[in-house]
């Protein structure tokens, strides 16, 4: 039992310290980032400047956690586009697109 509760007590410590994992091209910050849930919603041009991924937390800490990491890379927009792994499990993720307007 006490093994369950350090292993448990390192994975919430481990969970809240997540950060966003971010393959792409970096910008001056943005001071808002639109989200969407399908690139076919996006109405303006735009390019995509990179592709992220962040532990599946739910859906409005994730929308956060996108928004925020977004501006930080300058992107204008980010697209969530779906998730991989074992639903509820600790390896699910989330996968983001972050656009630039043109």
């Amino acid at each position: 039992m006490k093994n369950f509760l350090i292993i448990s007590g390192l994975s919430l410590l481990l969970c809240g310290c997540a950060v966003v994992s971010y393959v792409g091209d970096k910008y001056p910050p943005s001071n808002s980032v639109d989200v969407y849930y399908s690139a076919h919603d996006v109405t303006k041009s735009y390019k995509v400047i990179g592709h992220m991924t962040y532990p599946n937390v739910g859906t409005d800490a994730l929308k956060a956690k996108f928004v925020e990491y977004g501006k930080s890379i300058g992107a204008d927009a980010v697209v969530i586009t779906g998730t991989q792994g074992i639903k509820d499990s600790d390896s699910a993720y989330v996968t983001a697109d972050a656009l630039k307007y043109n």
